[in-house]
């Protein structure tokens, strides 16, 4: 069924025009920042989800579409089953799979390199609550990873929820200045190389 819609006019825009924008933050982040001023809170930003039986390349695009470097997968029930990351898609770990059996890169399914529940490391909101910045980098340190979810019991059902993440690229940002090679350690030769080149 086809709508009638009429065009908005419009005008052309007027010398010394300005535009709106976040307000910037009263000061800079330091190492020793409240941790939640380098948190993504899930109330104000919508977290990314992909089903477990999307395919790898598929979730990758929605990752570059969406701007993010980490989805939630979900069940049916909205049920977080696992994590997904681009490390994890353009990692060893398709390589390894496409090397161990006969299916081609298609054929992998988030569900079959994502980080399943069990292995997901989360923070307490009620930790995070006390902790500086420099807690954060040093947390991301000892996991040996880019992001780590931060939950909190419903008040109601007492289930966890999630309700918010950190990454190192946020805190990077926000810190001015790349704390990636301060968290994850040199595994291989080339990585090593990476870091002193």
């Amino acid at each position: 069924m086809k709508r009638d819609f009429t065009a908005l006019s419009s005008t052309p825009l007027k010398l010394h025009a300005t535009f709106v924008h976040p307000p910037v933050p009263p000061e800079l982040i330091h190492l020793d920042s409240p941790s939640v001023t380098v948190m993504t809170d899930f109330k104000f930003v919508h977290p990314v989800t992909v089903s477990p039986e999307t395919g790898m390349d598929d979730a990758l695009g929605i990752m570059k579409t969406a701007g993010v470097r980490l989805l939630l997968v979900t069940n049916r029930l909205n049920e977080v089953v696992g994590i997904i990351t681009a490390n994890d898609i353009m990692g060893e770990r398709p390589i390894k799979i496409l090397g161990e059996t006969r299916v081609t890169r298609a054929d992998i399914k988030v569900s079959t390199i994502m980080t399943a529940q069990p292995d997901i490391p989360v923070l307490d909101m009620m930790s995070v609550r006390n902790a500086q910045v420099g807690h954060i980098i040093e947390t991301l340190h000892q996991l040996e990873r880019q992001h780590v979810l931060v939950v909190e019991a419903d008040r109601e059902t007492k289930a966890q929820r999630i309700v918010g993440m950190f990454s190192t690229s946020q805190i990077s940002k926000l810190l001015g200045r790349n704390v990636w090679d301060e968290v994850i350690p040199a595994h291989s030769l080339a990585e090593i190389v990476r870091q002193i080149g």
